[in-house]
């Protein structure tokens, strides 16, 4: 910004002085100059001020003896930013875990923290005998299926010529077929092991192909192996993570948001970032999702972004750096700019000294109201007020000259009461409730949250959502690799045979029974197999479904012998993905939680109300209103509704739980755990004189409100307060109905009463 002077000292004792004689001394006798374009010619000594105008007039003497300056007016971008945590973490899929999925000794070691890996590389090799066993489950179910086909084609064969009976013919029937089966299932299992194609094919087709001592272990992913605890001899068993890998490609960036600033972040915004690692290396990503539940210790809300690592080089970002986030407000716009130091303040309102004209023997200024949106660097920038790009303000002497402008009454411009948000209403009857006031949590009910959990232990090998993706009922959120579930759809699709076996034989028994040519007991016996098939066939059916698998797929099982090698892992609820604890290959034990889904739509509000108040509420009813106010969202005030209270005393902190369901509007996204504080009004009284609680300024032990007046001045009235609740205080002495009342903004005109007197 260019001076308008050259920058002196510090104003002295001696240069006050001179100032103070240029306002009675005559600089000169030479002819007025004049003024531009609608305004009067300026002086060409002393000081003349307007006060009604806001206009100053200043002649060179006092300036140079105040070492006034000024800067031009410019446009800038205003950047509004909200401060977080930031920490770096692992996307979930390229996060992976190395497991077996069997027991075993570890024979040989490929690969050691710290070492770039590619996908299907070999890490380790491990010899077991579960490994065996399986092997040997298919070579038995391979021959059990060439002998039963055999068998089979001979009795049709039989059967044809009507040597053999439609009985065994039917037998050697069901037996192929669970010969097949236990194929199909044992080569599954292999696969799910990591055994190759080539390999199990070799068993299969080749009768002295060796038997698999070993297995290799193989990165399921590309990327670093961070963590390897793995030695040569080891034992290890089916649950044991033997590696953790983590492709740098690109990193999440989690935000920690504080809860009063979670509202007002959105998807989109840019986020600058600086690492503890980097400090003087700024990055900027871009919000890509939001979570839905604030942590219960911190109440800090989360917010993610990605950041990706140079391509063909080393990771610079990792998992577990930490730095500082700075969120980009998304009003970003260009504005009117100042120096700081151009703002003067009266303690009510902000304003500029705006140079209008300059001669060589004095310089007009006017006094121009402004609003001040935010600051940086040294620099202010303005929302409103009529000052525009090319206009120069006073930038040092500017306190000085503001003396001037002293008021007797406390009056506020419109940008002024703009800027503080002031806002009056009239004085009026109103009705005090009694009212319960506690506080609360954001509770969601038990049919909008859900933890999803596999029934059976398994190793993760899909992932199909990422952090906060919105998902409905039934979808498959992931998948998981599980022996026990191969073996679930072995043992069905064997009972699935033997009820068609058991069917056929009885409807031929049926018809033979007709003629009397079989006994009855012979009949009974098969009607008793076939009832007991069928049991065993519905309860593994059950048994599937309750685990995961949907109808279609216990069908396909039991009619066709198809076989499921994953489990899909489904959504029980529509919700959004709030919480994901797992990785590629870890290995989950039955019914520990992988997802929490939430759906913020039917959130409740969970007030915690104390011992010493349970019987104001008992003695109500639970038929109450609600008011709730959040510290995510301030000055705002919500309508609920009681919908139910425990009935037993917590032991910890001997408070009762009250729920109240909010008519919450679609801008407010309600977070699991959000502050909160509960207001039940019980009963109302006779309407009093009262106002607005924010009206109310204390000073000591007095009360104050503050009385616009009708020509627009406001006047500071001491008042006797009464009776109150959560939103209005009665007076009982120093208003009268109708009188305007301030209700927002009093505390700033507080500060400016005081600066006046």
């Amino acid at each position: 910004m260019s001076k308008r002077s050259r920058p002196r000292a510090g104003i002295t004792r001696r240069a006050l002085l001179l100032a103070a004689g240029a306002v009675a001394v005559a600089a000169g006798s030479a002819t007025p100059s004049r003024g531009h374009e609608g305004h009067a010619p300026l002086p060409s000594k002393g000081v003349e001020v307007d006060g009604e105008r806001g206009m100053l007039v200043v002649s060179t003497a006092a300036a140079r003896a105040l070492q006034i300056e000024v800067a031009d007016v410019e446009l800038a971008t205003l950047d509004k930013r909200t401060l977080a945590y930031a920490r770096l973490v692992a996307p979930w899929n390229r996060h992976a875990f190395v497991a077996t999925g069997i027991g075993g000794r570890v024979s040989a070691v490929f690969a050691k923290p710290g070492e770039s890996v590619r996908r299907g590389q070999r890490l380790a090799t491990i010899a077991s005998l579960e490994l065996e066993t399986i092997q040997l489950e298919l070579l038995t179910a391979r021959a059990e299926r060439t002998l039963a086909e055999q068998t089979f084609a001979r009795l049709g064969r039989l059967a044809a010529a009507q040597i053999a009976a439609v009985r065994e013919l039917a037998d050697a029937r069901a037996a192929a077929e669970q010969a097949r089966a236990a194929v199909v299932v044992a080569q599954a299992k292999l696969r799910s092991l990591g055994v190759t194609a080539e390999a199990i094919v070799s068993l299969l087709e080749k009768d002295n192909s060796p038997i698999l001592r070993s297995i290799d272990v193989v990165s399921p992913v590309d990327g670093t192996i961070v963590h390897g605890d793995v030695t040569v001899g080891s034992v290890v068993t089916a649950d044991e993570h033997l590696f953790e890998i983590i492709d740098g490609t690109d990193v999440w960036v989690r935000i920690d948001v504080l809860e009063r600033d979670i509202n007002r972040v959105r998807i989109g915004q840019l986020v600058e970032l600086t690492l503890a690692a980097y400090p003087n290396e700024p990055l900027t990503a871009t919000i890509e999702s939001k979570g839905l539940m604030l942590d219960g210790v911190s109440s800090l809300g989360t917010v993610w972004a990605q950041i990706a690592n140079p391509p063909d080089a080393k990771p610079r970002y990792v998992p577990g750096m930490n730095g500082q986030a700075r969120i980009v407000d998304q009003g970003v716009r260009q504005m009117v700019v100042v120096p700081a130091g151009a703002v003067v303040s009266n303690g009510l309102e902000r304003y500029v000294l705006v140079e209008e004209a300059a001669t060589r023997r004095a310089v007009e200024y006017r006094r121009q109201n402004v609003t001040v949106e935010g600051g940086s660097g040294g620099r202010a920038f303005l929302r409103d007020g009529a000052v525009f790009p090319g206009d120069r303000v006073v930038t040092k002497g500017s306190h000085e000259l503001s003396t001037f402008f002293v008021s007797e009454v406390l009056r506020l411009s419109p940008e002024a009461e703009a800027a503080m948000g002031l806002r009056t209403e009239a004085a009026a009857l109103l009705p005090i409730d009694d009212v319960l006031e506690f506080d609360g949590v954001v509770d969601l009910p038990p049919g909008a949250r859900a933890s999803v959990a596999s029934q059976i232990a398994g190793r993760l090998s899909t992932i199909h959502v990422v952090k906060g993706q919105p998902v409905v009922a039934g979808e498959v959120l992931a998948e998981l690799s599980s022996l026990e579930l191969l073996d679930m759809q072995l043992l069905l699709m064997q009972a699935a045979s033997q009820q068609r076996l058991h069917t056929e034989s009885l409807r031929r028994l049926e018809a033979l029974e007709a003629s009397e040519s079989v006994p009855r007991k012979r009949v009974l016996e098969v009607e008793s197999a076939l009832l007991a098939a069928s049991e065993r066939v519905e309860a593994l059916g059950r048994k599937l479904r309750a685990v995961g698998l949907e109808d279609a797929a216990v069908q396909a099982i039991a009619a066709d012998g198809r076989v499921f090698e994953s489990l899909p892992i489904r959504a029980p609820i529509a919700g959004s993905v709030v919480r994901f604890d797992g990785a590629l290959g870890r290995v989950m034990r039955p019914n520990e939680t992988l997802l929490e889904i939430h759906d913020p739509r039917h959130a409740w509000v969970r007030g915690y109300l104390t011992e010493r108040d349970f019987g104001r509420l008992a003695g109500s009813g639970e038929a109450l209103a609600a008011r709730v106010r959040f510290v995510a969202a301030p000055g705002r005030v919500f309508a609920g509704r009681v919908v139910g209270s425990g009935n037993v005393l917590d032991t910890d902190d001997r408070t009762l739980s009250v729920w109240v369901e909010l008519d919450a509007p679609e801008d407010l996204v309600l977070q699991h755990n959000m502050l909160s504080r509960i207001s039940l009004p019980l009963t109302a009284s006779t309407p009093e004189l009262a106002v607005p609680l924010p009206a109310i300024v204390e000073q000591g032990t007095q009360a104050h409100v503050f009385v616009r007046q009708a020509d627009g001045v406001f006047v500071r009235r001491r008042v006797e307060r009464g009776r109150s609740d959560d939103r209005h205080v009665a007076i009982t002495a120093g208003l009268e109905p109708g009188d305007v009342v301030v209700v927002a903004g009093a505390a700033e005109l507080q500060t400016g009463f005081a600066a006046i007197r």
